[in-house]
């Protein structure tokens, strides 16, 4: 049985190494995968970390996906799991630009290994955690979700009112953009537009920058 597991990726810190919130999540995530292998007997395991080029530091060329491998290779090399990880298999999947894509190019990955979903594992955070079951029912049916609530910045602690109705409706955009070709095409055309809109407002303008966007954006999203 393959073992097959999905890490939702969340932005790329300047240096992911030092990054808190990454440090908690991949930590969660390196000893869930472990204690899954661990009672499986089975240490064959598929990780695929999915992200794109978010990068809000010039010349944008990092990926979530690229760097959360960087990172979980550091975990894989301490001496006291290296040995029992080694037939770990890191996939990056660079393409997505929101939690939608993050399933979707997933789910191609997944085609040619011939895995079942069932036997999927999907890690993500908390604030998300209603939209992640949403789409885990629509895209791999019959996975596991194992949610992670590792956000220690501003954008954890925005008002709850706000984060809820901000997921509910980027939901109802995310199934909306299901249902044809050209509705998911605008649904990626809007994603790519909110990092350029994001590098303009700058580091330092980052938090509110995400807030003012979505607040704009819900105005024009499909209901």
């Amino acid at each position: 049985m393959q073992q097959c597991f999905l890490i939702l990726g969340y932005g790329i810190p300047k240096d992911i190494t030092l990054d808190e919130n990454y440090g908690i999540y991949l930590k969660t995530v390196f000893n869930n995968v472990f204690e899954a292998c661990t009672k499986s007997n089975n240490w064959d395991a598929t990780i695929i970390f999915s992200g794109g080029k978010t990068d809000m530091v010039k010349p944008y060329r990092r990926s979530e996906a690229q760097e959360m491998i960087k990172y979980f290779k550091l975990l894989m090399r301490r001496t006291s799991v290296r040995d029992r990880v080694k037939r770990w298999h890191l996939i990056p999947e660079k393409r997505s630009y929101s939690t939608l894509d993050n399933f979707l190019y997933t789910k191609e990955i997944l085609k040619p290994l011939k895995a079942d979903t069932r036997n999927v594992i999907v890690f993500g955070e908390k604030t998300r955690h209603r939209r992640i079951i949403a789409l885990t029912k629509k895209t791999l049916p019959g996975a596991k979700i194992m949610i992670v609530d590792f956000d220690q910045s501003a954008n954890r602690y925005l008002d709850p009112d706000f984060l809820r109705h901000k997921e509910s409706e980027v939901m109802k955009f995310d199934l909306w953009a299901l249902k044809s070709p050209n509705n998911l095409k605008k649904h990626r055309e809007l994603f790519k537009q909110k990092f350029v809109f994001l590098r303009q407002a700058g580091p330092e303008k980052h938090v509110q920058a995400v807030k003012e966007w979505w607040e704009e954006e819900l105005k024009k999203i499909v209901r």
